[in-house]
């Protein structure tokens, strides 16, 4: 037979909708978060490059607007 977690975080609050959580907790646990190991901090690229053209980012136009999505313009 399966146990409920004892660190159930709906435990002992008020209210409906903290004793539907505090069930339903038991059967599904907390999210599953991560990868399963520690993992390393992301470290960005020191020359990242276009994923459309391959050169680097720095030759390229963004064009961000309120109005508009952000845009990034290949150098010809």
């Amino acid at each position: 037979m399966r146990r409920p977690p004892a660190d159930n975080p709906f435990r002992g609050r008020p209210g409906f909708w903290n004793r539907v959580n505090q069930v339903a907790y038991s059967f599904a646990g907390p999210a599953q978060v991560g990868i399963g190991r520690p993992e390393a901090a992301y470290v960005p690229p020191a020359d990242p490059r276009c994923p459309l053209c391959g050169r680097s980012m720095t030759e390229h136009t963004v064009l961000r607007t309120e109005s508009a999505p952000t845009r990034v313009r290949c150098p010809v």
